[in-house]
Order: structure tokens, then C-alpha cells, then sequence
């Protein structure tokens, strides 16, 4: 059996078994995330709670006009439909005021599902072509640049154009990442456009999704759905496995042996934690504000979940990035001064 096909055999039982961890981890996870009575406060966790709950059953809360309003969207991501989005519609623009900057960050994200959705389908379109249009070919300078654009623009269409700090982080990291294989390891110009394409893959997986009923149904299918979160695993572990092969087989190639392999691997992920740890923990006035500001742009908790976040987790992520930089710089070159 050749190696790829074990490989993604391999990633599919994975993805089986990560799933259903991932599954039961959230069900552990939900009950202390979520307050003891659901509430629609914008996060996609509690709104999406209290409408599959209201769902089930036949009591009716009354609720304040945007959150009436944020519901009715939520019927048009869980159901689809242009009467269920002409009622999302409605309830919107009867909306004089909001109450609190959650709801209206929910609302804002909302709004521009319709504008989403068209760009996501315009760059999925465009991926599609590049790819299969030989445009992104490994000896092309341009194929880097034409990557990184398709994942900024996949970063901003999931933000919803109303998430920069999370955008911006996002491609920041990327940027170190690739960069950092370029710039420590010994591969040239084609092998590196080989480890980047990989990374379209959920691209597209993601696109896919917002071109359908816009970024949010990201989050909800998330939340609600161990079908996507299945093909969700797929996807990511797809793309590692062949990021991490075609890497492998490049060092492997510069005459750098396995254990030096293993080494040279941390360096690109240091540098990117340190960075990442840095940008979140000192962003802002105040220590935390960094991920409470993520967790308001993507809205994927509640905000009491956020708040109550470690604030030393981002230089945690930091000093991580420092060991592994360390480490891995050290190892990579005792393994070649060796050899």
C-alpha cells in the first residue's frame, strides 16, 4: 500500500477517535462554560444552547427585542431558507437599540452574512481555479504571495470584517510560521511553495461552509454538529499529515537526519509562539485583555467564560515558544555538527 494512502487511512481513523474525544470533551466542557440557565448573550456557545433548548421545548421567554432579532438569524443558520432569513431581516431592521457590546458585536457579524457569503464564494471560486489552473505551481515565485492572500482573505471572511486583532494575529502567525521554515531550515524556493499549499485545504473546507449561510454557521455547526466536527478533524489532520510529510521528506533530502528532523521542527513553532504569546498578553491596558478582545471579535464563549481566563495563558504560550526555540536551535545544530 503506498505510504500516502496508509497515511490518510491512518488520518481518517484518527480523526474518528479525535472527534469523538473532542465530542466528549465538549460535553464536560459545555456544562462549566455555559451559566446553569441558557442565555442568548451573542457568544455563539450560550445562543447556540439556548436555541437548540428553546427548540426542544414549548416554553416561551420573553426576551428583549435583540435578542429576538439574534434568534431569528439563528433560525436561518440552523434551518436556511429565504423566509427565515427575510424574517432575520425584518427583526434587524426594527431594532433601535442593543444591550450589551456582545449582542451588538453578534449582531454586527450577523449583518454582514449576505456580503460574506458572495466573497466567500468569489474566493472560493478563485482557489479553485489557481490550484487546478496550474497557477500555484512550486517553481513559481508568486505561489507564497498567492497563498498567504487566500488564507488572510479566509481569516477576514471568518471574522466577519468585524474581527482585526483576530485577523491580523492570525495572518501574523502564519507569516512566522512559513517564514520561520524558510529562514531556519535549508530548503529551497519550490519545497517551500510544496509545505505551504497544504494549508489551502481547510481554506477551501472553510469557504465552503461561509459561502452557504455566511461565518457563523461555522461556530454553530461547531457547537451543535459532531458530523462537521468530524469533517472538521478530517480536514485539519489531512493538511498536518501532508504539511509534516512533504516537510519530512525535504530535510530528509538536505541529508538531515531524523532525530535533527524532530529539532529543526521546534524552531518555526517558537518563534511563532513567542510572538503569538507576546501580541495577546500585552495587547491592551490590562493583563487578559488580549483574549477577552479574541473572545469578543469571534464570540465563541460568553463573556463571564472569558473574564474568568487565566490571564498568565498567553505567556505561558510564550516561555513555551522560548523552550522551544531554545531547544530546538541547539538540538538541530549539536544533530548537524554531529553528523
Amino acid at each position: 500500500m503506498p505510504s500516502k494512502l496508509a497515511g490518510i487511512l491512518f488520518c481518517l481513523l484518527l480523526a474518528y477517535v479525535a472527534s469523538y474525544a473532542l465530542e466528549q470533551w465538549l460535553e464536560d466542557g459545555i456544562s462549566i462554560w455555559t451559566p446553569p440557565t441558557a442565555v442568548v448573550d451573542g457568544s455563539t456557545l450560550n445562543t447556540s444552547q439556548y436555541f437548540t433548548a428553546q427548540a426542544n421545548s414549548d416554553t416561551v421567554l420573553a426576551l428583549r427585542p435583540d435578542q429576538e432579532a439574534l434568534l431569528d438569524f439563528y433560525a436561518y443558520l440552523d434551518g436556511g431558507g429565504a423566509d427565515n432569513y427575510r424574517r432575520w431581516q425584518t427583526s434587524s431592521q426594527e431594532l433601535r437599540a442593543v444591550g450589551t457590546p456582545y449582542m451588538a458585536q453578534a449582531l454586527a457579524q450577523a449583518e454582514a452574512t449576505a456580503t460574506v457569503k458572495f466573497l466567500a464564494l468569489l474566493l472560493l471560486i478563485v482557489t479553485l481555479l489557481l490550484r487546478f489552473g496550474e497557477v500555484l505551481k512550486e517553481n513559481y515565485w508568486t505561489t507564497p504571495l498567492l497563498c498567504g492572500a487566500i488564507i488572510a482573505g479566509t481569516a477576514v471572511l471568518y471574522g466577519g470584517l468585524a474581527a482585526p486583532f483576530a485577523t491580523i494575529l492570525l495572518v501574523v502567525i502564519t507569516v512566522l510560521y512559513f517564514g520561520g521554515i524558510r529562514l531556519f531550515l535549508p530548503i529551497y524556493h519550490s519545497e517551500w511553495s510544496r509545505i505551504i499549499r497544504p494549508i489551502l485545504t481547510p481554506c477551501v473546507f472553510l469557504l465552503a461552509v461561509m459561502s452557504w449561510r455566511g461565518q457563523e454557521l461555522v461556530d454553530y455547526w461547531f457547537w451543535t454538529s459532531a458530523l462537521f466536527r468530524f469533517f472538521l478533524v478530517v480536514v485539519i489532520l489531512l493538511m498536518l499529515f501532508f504539511h509534516l510529510s512533504i516537510l519530512s521528506k525535504v530535510l530528509q533530502k538536505a541529508n538531515i537526519d531524523s532525530a535533527a528532523r524532530i529539532f529543526a521542527y521546534g524552531m518555526p513553532l517558537g518563534i511563532t509562539a513567542i510572538v503569538a504569546g507576546l501580541a495577546v498578553g500585552l495587547f491592551g491596558e490590562e493583563t487578559g485583555a488580549g483574549l477577552q478582545r479574541l473572545n469578543y471579535e469571534l464570540l465563541p464563549l460568553g463573556p463571564d467564560t472569558a473574564a474568568a481566563f487565566s490571564d498568565s495563558a498567553p505567556f505561558t504560550l510564550f516561555f513555551a515558544g522560548v523552550a522551544l526555540l531554545i531547544l530546538g536551535g541547539i538540538g538541530y545544530f549539536i544533530q548537524r555538527i554531529a553528523r
